[in-house]
Formats: C-alpha cells, structure tokens, sequence
C-alpha cells in the first residue's frame, strides 16, 4: 500500500512540475487571428462592414471567408515550415519557424517576427504589425 501511495505521489508531483513549467508547450498546429494591431478582428470586420453599408455577414462573404478570425491564418509545421494565409486576398506565403522557450521566430520573405507563446496565444510582430493568434 505504500508503494502505491508513493508511486501515486511521484505522478502527481511530475504532473505539478509539467503545469507549471507549461509542459511540452508545442507551438506546431493551426491558429487563427485574433487581434491585429490590438483592434479585434471582428470589430475591425463590423467597422468596416458599416462603412460598406452592408452587414459584418455579407462583408464576410465578400471577403471569401466564413468568418472574421479566418481573415489571416498560420500554420506551424513539424518539419519547422510555415504558412501564413491571407484569405481575403487569397494570398499564402511560406517560411519557416523555430523555438526558443516561449519565444517562436516565423521568418518570412527574409523578414524575422518574433512571437511569444503563452497557453493557445501566439503574439507578436513581423516587422509591419502586429498579431494575436489562437490555436484552433
């Protein structure tokens, strides 16, 4: 019966360290945008919607996109590659990312961006503004 405390112990006190060392934090997946330049990108959507005349729904449709964090996307490969799509002017560009802790570097196009992971948040700059992605 101790052993089994003490093994059920160990287990949890690897868990603890895991959590608060935010595990394996992997940054590879899909991310959608969230914020660009700090305004909301469905804010952003409904602003421009309106000066259109037309609804945040229909200027979506517009655009070619179902919604508005689907605006501009970005993939991180396995193998270190990435994929940054603008999808309203259907526009994807390719580069490559590697980590360093918390700290991702997405170069594109020659151009670094440094971003910083925390939990499903991706944020940073590429040189021209600045994003927040989410992990889908």
């Amino acid at each position: 019966m101790k052993r089994i405390i003490s093994l059920a112990l160990v287990v949890l006190a690897v868990a603890a360290m895991l959590v608060a060392c935010g595990g394996s934090s992997s940054p590879e997946g899909k991310y959608v945008v969230k914020s660009i330049d700090g305004q909301a990108v469905e804010d952003a959507v409904k602003q421009a919607a309106e000066a259109a005349g037309m609804s945040a729904e229909d200027f979506l449709k517009e655009l070619g996109v179902a919604s508005a964090e689907e605006i501009v996307t970005l993939e991180l490969k396995s193998d270190s590659t990435a994929v940054m799509a603008v999808n309203m002017f259907s526009t994807t560009v390719e580069g490559t990312w590697k980590q360093d802790g918390n700290k991702i570097t997405l170069t594109i196009d020659g151009t670094d961006g440094v971003f910083t992971l925390s939990g499903n948040e991706l944020s940073g700059d590429d040189g021209d503004q600045a994003y927040v992605f989410v992990k889908k």
